[in-house]
């Protein structure tokens, strides 16, 4: 991987001689890249059939079909707090010649920056992210691909560290000799209301803003392992996506969306993830490691594997993501107010 060596300043959390009950994968792009690019696109509904947005779709597809289209993408659906419906595509890129081509393409241009995206009947959003790879960690399983290492284009290797408090700090190159704090000491504070219908905002992300992609996947599961996954293991999941969603001062969420994997024409299928936007990566380890809401998931999941060892078929696999200020964008079309980090933040309205 093409992605730079620090020095050791802060220890690794890993315990010695620890090894973990699990082997996990972590992504390896080719030596010529330093960073990929992930770009939620989203469509907002006051119903179900509503979201299927025909404007939208038309420019999904064609916009998947261009020459520099996405290596890999997926589909996903939730219902917020408000009860509004929304669909979103995830999209991947590793070649910035590529990415940057794909963004500035006219088709894509013009759909997005059209005056009638804010007269329409729907709300839109683009959340566009650089990754640079020293900022990023990754963890699947070797044998059911999920985000970016279901493109075809990357690799993935065994990583050291897995299965223990601070796994996901030492995975990231560059907290050895950074701790990727935020500068905003202050919290994120409290949310702000703005007048965001028929209206286009942009939002500035402070620097070390931190994302993750967590998926649960349990279409390989027997009968057997689904009603444990079901009973077990997903309540208290489930639980601890409603503390984060409604407790963003407290946790520094800024947004969880909690999201159930479909098809582009909604159509379900056996995996939900959430998409979490943390301000640091602090915050997000003083949730997984310190609040009762995560140790019950952690419990669960552990109890799970000593339960079925080497038999379990669930499988799970999550991205983190710390964030330069630079690079970033995040964009709401004729959206409801509460939606994404729209509350948060520095913001510029654009129309």
């Amino acid at each position: 991987m093409a992605v730079s060596v620090f020095e050791r300043v802060h220890p690794l959390r890993k315990p010695k001689d620890f090894v973990p009950a699990v082997q996990r994968w972590s992504v390896a792009l080719p030596n010529r890249y330093d960073r990929f690019y992930v770009s939620f696109f989203g469509v907002q509904s006051e119903n179900d059939d509503g979201v299927t947005a025909p404007s939208f779709f038309r420019w999904v597809a064609e916009a998947l079909a261009l020459s520099d289209a996405p290596i890999v993408h997926d589909h996903a659906r939730f219902v917020d707090d408000q009860g509004l419906t929304t669909h979103i595509v995830a999209m991947y890129w590793i070649d910035p010649e590529q990415y940057e081509a794909w963004s500035n393409a006219p088709a894509n241009v013009t759909w997005w920056n059209d005056p009638a995206r804010l007269n329409e009947p729907w709300g839109y959003f683009r959340e566009c992210l650089t990754v640079p790879l020293d900022r990023q960690e990754t963890l699947y399983w070797q044998d059911y691909p999920g985000g970016l290492s279901r493109a075809a284009e990357v690799g993935i290797y065994p990583t050291p560290y897995c299965g223990y408090y601070g796994a996901m700090r030492d995975r990231i190159p560059m907290a050895a000799a950074d701790l990727l704090e935020t500068p905003k000491t202050e919290g994120i504070g409290e949310a702000v209301v703005r007048a965001t219908k028929g209206a286009r905002w942009r939002i500035h992300t402070p620097h070390n803003f931190a994302v993750i992609r967590s998926a649960a996947y349990w279409g390989a599961c027997d009968d057997e392992q689904h009603e444990d996954f079901m009973t077990n293991l997903r309540s208290p999941l489930e639980k601890g996506m409603d503390y984060l969603r409604n407790n963003a001062t407290a946790t520094g969420c800024c947004s969880l969306r909690y999201q159930q994997t479909c098809d582009a024409a909604g159509n379900v299928e056996p995996e939900a993830h959430a998409l979490g936007y943390f301000l640091s990566l602090s915050h997000l380890e003083t949730w997984a490691e310190g609040h009762p809401s995560h140790h019950a998931i952690f419990s669960a999941a552990i109890a799970r594997y000593k339960k079925y060892g080497k038999l379990n078929q669930l499988r799970t696999w999550h991205e983190v993501f710390v964030l330069p200020a630079e690079g970033q964008h995040f964009e709401y079309i004729n959206c409801a107010p509460e939606t994404g980090i729209l509350p948060y933040f520095e913001a510029k309205r654009l129309a």
